[in-house]
């Protein structure tokens, strides 16, 4: 029963989590996506796995991830 999902799963519970965010770029991500609250795939993704996500963000060679937490970290931590 190894998987992302069940992993994201276990951390939310054991950290008491309201919210859980992923970010990912392949197929292997798709059950984390449907675990996670808000999903984000990189512009350089694989496309089936942008049907699943929240949004999609800039690259990873664009640095997206980082990105998208230095314009959303804050506003949601407050």
């Amino acid at each position: 029963n190894v998987s992302k999902a069940n992993a994201v799963k276990r951390l939310k519970a054991l950290m008491h989590c309201e919210r859980v965010i992923a970010f990912g770029d392949g197929k292997n991500d798709i059950d984390l996506f449907l675990a996670a609250d808000e999903s984000y795939a990189v512009e350089n993704a694989d496309e089936e796995l942008k049907t699943y996500a929240s949004a999609v963000i800039p690259s990873n060679d664009a640095d997206g991830v980082a990105q998208w937490l230095e314009q959303n970290y804050q506003e949601r931590i407050t």
